[in-house]
């Protein structure tokens, strides 16, 4: 393995992987609805943000030391994202795609190429947006505008969410936020390249202070993002200025302090563990909702009773965690396609 390997990465990354499951299940919800709420709508809100950071972080990297990187990123994303597709659209064909198979076939190649097969699978059709846009601007020797464009870009996504009542009275920007089509756009143009790049601009900040501050310092750098992004929340919900709090400006923030940390200290004696968190990672990131809907589909046959938000999000986290490692413990040449 790579000495400068970063293992805390990949343990945070499954860390995320949960709270992706946590946005999908609403756990807590059928205990206290406030308490659903800060936890699916607020603190698992990081996640995908992180992601996509960790993503630009190394891809850039590689990117600037060997051009060539490209076609091999783009092959490998595109390798998973065709395999479980074919999971998804298989489960959609037996739902009702064999009801209507035009509609069908027009919704499979509609998604693939713009929404993802299901609803987690954005993050494909965005990561490959954000990695092609990236390595064009590369290639033409303009990297320069890179961040500067990422942050003007997430700036307009963030006025059509958590500032939605500001920006939808900005002339031009109105006519963006009405589109039917805008959540994707937004999910793609104004989240997924912004947070790709800023990985690179975690890069270049790390690099610059890079021996410089204490174990402590990073610390109080999340501490005072995440006090700084709650009362952002807590601003525009009181204000009722958002349509949704899904991006802040604190959240972009608190993704900058949490992977400085992260790179801060690696944890270089987890790498065991850290290997299996890094596939766990993607392997519950990919499946959960395939769990979810064999619970939905047989929960109350087995348990003889309806499955709660809570009850739900224990289980899938669970399977998926023991389903991840029963793959990686199989180390099959064809089943570890699941997980890579």
């Amino acid at each position: 393995m790579d000495k400068n390997y970063n293992c805390s990465i990949d343990i945070f990354r499954y860390l995320c992987a949960i709270l992706v499951i946590m946005i999908h299940t609403s756990p807590f919800s059928d205990i206290n609805y406030n308490l659903g709420y800060f936890f699916t709508n607020i603190v698992s809100r990081i996640a995908v943000p992180f992601f996509f950071a960790v993503s630009g972080y190394y891809y850039i990297q590689k990117l600037e030391a060997n051009n060539e990187v490209f076609w091999i990123y783009l092959k490998r994303i595109i390798t998973t994202y065709i395999i479980w597709n074919m999971i998804y659209f298989m489960i959609d064909f037996f739902q009702w795609g064999y009801l209507n198979m035009k509609g069908y076939l027009v919704s499979c190649f509609y998604s693939f190429i713009v929404t993802g097969s299901h609803y987690h699978f954005w993050f494909f059709p965005a990561l490959i947006f954000s990695v092609c846009l990236t390595t064009i601007i590369y290639k033409l020797k303009i990297n320069k505008i890179l961040i500067p464009l990422s942050i003007v870009l997430y700036i307009i996504g963030c006025l059509g969410c958590s500032y939605y009542n500001i920006g939808i009275n900005i002339p031009l920007l109105n006519h963006v936020y009405k589109l039917s089509q805008f959540d994707i756009i937004r999910k793609i143009i104004f989240m997924g390249f912004p947070f790709f790049i800023c990985g690179s601009l975690v890069n270049k900040i790390q690099n610059k202070i890079r021996n410089i501050f204490s174990f402590s310092f990073y610390l109080y750098l999340i501490l005072v993002s995440i006090i700084l992004w709650l009362s952002e929340i807590y601003f525009v919900i009181n204000y009722n200025l958002q349509v949704n709090i899904v991006i802040t400006f604190g959240l972009y923030l608190l993704v900058i302090a949490v992977m400085l940390f992260l790179l801060h200290d690696p944890l270089s004696n987890y790498k065991n563990i850290s290997i299996k968190c890094k596939y766990l990672a993607n392997f519950t990131y990919y499946s959960h909702p395939f769990f979810i809907l064999l619970i939905l589909l047989f929960g109350e046959f087995i348990f003889h009773t309806d499955v709660t938000a809570t009850v739900m999000f224990i289980l899938i986290t669970l399977v998926t965690c023991l389903a991840g490692l029963l793959l990686i413990k199989l180390n099959n040449r064809y089943l570890n396609l699941l997980i890579e």
